[in-house]
């Protein structure tokens, strides 16, 4: 299985981080390609992006400013296959990209990749510590496999982190 490139480069909005590759998006070679994924379709709703996209289209996020990382890059069926060692390289190596790519927003598709990050518990949202200047925003896995929140739960974050930005961006202005 192959490892899915970053969609990264100085100065984007909003970088969407995800704990790694699942199994359909290594064989793929596409970001959250798995068939209950959640996240296109709200990525749409919410209005980050002004189209409908799909998982084939991931390149595309750029023209929206948002950029697409993962916090481990080896594909496995689910998190549990991780190793703590590997989360915490992976962390490391988050942090070098974020520092060096300085985002306005960085969002954690997922709380334990956020929690393994920044090494203690936290809550859904707006963090108080930013990330080197980037503001930072966790909302729950847009994963199918999250069944503690459906879809409609996950879009309020997505809207949630949509109004967030572009009160950032008309700050910014």
């Amino acid at each position: 299985m192959k490892t899915l490139p970053d969609y990264l480069r100085n100065g984007l909005d909003l970088v969407f981080v995800g704990i790694n590759p699942g199994t359909r998006s290594a064989a793929t070679g596409h970001h959250y390609a798995g068939p209950g994924n959640h996240f296109w379709p709200l990525l749409y709703e919410s209005g980050l992006v002004s189209e409908a996209l799909t998982f084939t289209e991931d390149a595309r996020v750029l023209e929206w400013n948002i950029g697409l990382t993962n916090m481990v890059s080896r594909p496995s069926p689910s998190i549990t296959d991780l190793t703590l060692t590997e989360l915490r390289d992976g962390a490391a190596t988050l942090r070098r990209k974020l520092e060096r790519y300085r985002p306005r927003i960085v969002c954690f598709n997922g709380k334990r990749i956020y929690e393994v990050f920044s090494g203690h518990a936290c809550d859904f949202g707006a963090q108080p510590e930013p990330i080197d200047g980037s503001m930072v925003y966790v909302m729950p896995s847009t994963s199918a496999r999250t069944a503690a929140y459906q879809r409609a739960d996950k879009l309020r974050y997505f809207q949630e982190l949509a109004r967030l930005l572009a009160s950032e961006r008309k700050a910014a202005s």
